[in-house]
């Protein structure tokens, strides 16, 4: 069953080019790992406006295994753990984290 971790972050004014940038170097093949997501979306709340600075990474796996296994590359990844280590200059604000499983009822 599909499997969605989703981080929303808060971007900092000014800063969103700097945390695209971020997003493009954790897409690069240097993460590559044995077991990839099945599909990366960015979203951007429609209200209140375009201008808002939050933004909705969803991450779809697929099942707990999958999720399980890209997780535990990224923790024993030392260059992914600084470049996501919240820092007082970084772009962005990490706000919540999600967890989905699919229901099947």
């Amino acid at each position: 069953m599909a499997v969605f971790a989703i981080f929303t972050y808060e971007v900092k004014p000014g800063r969103m080019n700097d945390f695209m940038a971020k997003l493009g170097e954790a897409a690069s093949p240097k993460f590559n790992s044995e077991v990839m997501p099945q599909s990366v979306r960015l979203f951007r709340n429609a209200v209140p406006g375009p201008d808002t600075n939050s933004l909705i990474l969803v991450i779809e796996y697929e099942n707990m295994t999958a999720y399980g296994a890209r997780t535990a590359f990224e923790n024993q990844n030392a260059e992914w753990k600084q470049l996501f280590s919240s820092q007082p200059d970084s772009p962005e604000i990490l706000r919540s984290v999600q967890l989905l499983t699919e229901f099947q009822p």
